[in-house]
């Protein structure tokens, strides 16, 4: 849920004073992450699976605790990047009618609203890399 109240900030008060001090600060990210953090210290290694192969990692999201676990990962993940679309339209003037569809897209699907977000931001700063100091 405080995923949720994350993204629907990002969405719909992208300029208000607190999203700032509550999104682009990361916080949230970080509180998921000690939440993955201690999932994974209490149960890794005693679980069947692995990530050598994609029959292992399905092992692991066999076992409820590690598939929370891996909610939260994608979670703060996802966040984070929606974060950073946030932080880099605000820096290039990208319009927030280009930006929300890229939000929704990143919330659901991750990397394809990533995807969206290079291309817009490409098309509207002709800067074709995620990070200026390149």
């Amino acid at each position: 849920m405080t995923a949720m109240v994350a993204w629907l900030i990002i969405i719909i008060a992208p300029q208000w004073k607190y999203t700032s001090k509550i999104i682009q600060t990361g916080i949230i990210p970080i509180l998921l992450g000690t939440v993955y953090l201690y999932i994974i210290a209490t149960s890794y290694g005693s679980i069947d699976g692995g990530f050598g192969s994609l029959q292992e990692v399905g092992l692991l999201f066999q076992n409820p605790v590690l598939l929370l676990a891996g909610w939260i990962h994608y979670l703060a993940f996802d966040l984070w990047v929606g974060s950073w679309e946030l932080g880099d339209a605000i820096k290039n003037n990208v319009p927030r009618i280009l930006l929300i569809p890229c939000l929704v897209l990143t919330f659901f699907f991750g990397p394809i609203g990533l995807l969206l977000y290079l291309l817009v931001r490409s098309m509207r700063t002709k800067k074709f890399l995620a990070h200026d100091n390149f």
